[in-house]
């Protein structure tokens, strides 16, 4: 472990150095162990500096911290994450208030494009467990991380079907690793860590899950994912504030719609109605909404072009656009025989590359 990410600790440990506070510091002084090393002058230059935190530097008790994190994390396979290290989250890098320190267990690829937060209520009902099934299990080809918060109901059971069906799936907590919460779903987490997730925490390993935490763990869970699905909620709940955090950063948010008068899917209901959520009732809404279908076929649609003749790729590349072209503006463009160019088109008309449209015009089939 380098020596970076042990100042990285022990920054992060001191009193009031907040994430913002965090960031100032490693910006002024080039690094997080050039904060740690600076004396108390230079430090009280720093806005967020005052007398209290400077004598906590020089107190010394965040180093004698860091020292016993970083052995912990040693012994039981906890990775360090720190802002700037090429394993942090790319997903949380543009944010100044998330953590500058995380701790993860796990073979999570934090890069993958395709990261869903399901979240709901604690309270799932079994409509509310059919639902997870029946949106996660058609997403196998696509291998979305799928993200949650460990919690009972709706987030362990998208975590529990995520692992059924060979999906990784991480596991943000209000607490450290010593401290696991729920102690029930201890089994849970270590399966995901060995299946291509992991547990994600921004807490020391003996510390306790506190009421507080949970907005924070929240705000994270948010953050990673580019997609907030809530599948059961009520208004107030812990999954309506991840939404609203999630709508407040420009992710996109979906929502299972439920019975009206139903408490267990009034929140569901509520974001929707209020325009902050798309209503989402099956997998094929969830690609279509991030655009998979099109990301998935552009591939394949390079392949079959590449297999063109040159003219055939000459016809195609005047067929862009929703309007298409005409067979003049195709003779005119191209000064192909028009018996050549009628040949052409019915070839890949045949072979499902364009679409005839009224008017004797042409465009390229949708993906």
């Amino acid at each position: 472990m380098s020596s970076e990410a042990f100042y990285a600790v022990a920054l992060s440990r001191v009193p009031s150095v907040g994430s913002k506070v965090y960031r100032c510091l490693v910006s002024h002084f080039g690094s997080a162990e050039g904060a740690c090393q600076a004396s108390p002058r230079e430090l009280k230059r720093i806005s967020g500096i005052g007398e209290r935190t400077a004598a906590h530097f020089a107190a010394g008790d965040h180093l004698r911290e860091a020292e016993r994190i970083i052995a912990h994390a040693r012994a039981h396979s906890i990775e360090i994450l720190q802002v700037g290290n090429e394993h942090y989250p790319p997903a949380l890098t543009p944010f100044d208030y998330a953590p500058p320190v995380l701790y993860h267990r796990g073979t999570t690829d934090f890069a993958n494009p395709r990261a869903i937060a399901v979240v709901g209520t604690r309270r799932m009902s079994e409509q509310g467990a059919r639902q997870v099934e029946r949106l996660l299990d058609p997403l196998q080809s696509y291998q979305p991380l799928i993200v949650s918060g460990l919690a009972y109901g709706v987030d362990v059971a998208a975590h529990r079907r995520a692992l059924e069906v060979g999906l990784p799936t991480l596991a943000v907590m209000g607490s450290g690793f010593d401290q696991l919460y729920p102690r029930a779903h201890y089994r849970v987490a270590r399966q995901m860590e060995e299946r291509g997730g992991g547990v994600l925490t921004e807490y020391p390993p003996w510390q306790s899950p506190e009421r507080e935490h949970f907005p924070a763990r929240n705000r994270i869970v948010a953050m990673l994912s580019r997609l907030i699905l809530v599948v059961e909620s009520d208004t107030t709940g812990g999954s309506i504030i991840t939404a609203n955090m999630g709508h407040d950063i420009g992710r996109k948010i979906a929502a299972c719609p439920g019975r009206g008068g139903d408490p267990r899917t009034a929140g569901c209901n509520a974001l929707i109605k209020m325009g902050k959520a798309h209503l989402v009732d099956s997998a094929t809404d969830i690609i279509e909404l991030l655009g998979w279908q099109r990301e998935a076929s552009a591939p394949e649609q390079m392949r079959l072009f590449d297999s063109l003749s040159p003219e055939e790729q000459a016809v195609v590349g005047k067929l862009g656009g929703e309007a298409g072209a005409s067979i003049d503006e195709l003779n005119r463009n191209l000064q192909l025989p028009p018996a050549r160019l009628a040949g052409i088109l019915l070839g890949l008309e045949m072979r499902e590359v364009i679409t005839a449209l009224p008017g004797y015009r042409y465009r390229l089939r949708a993906g």
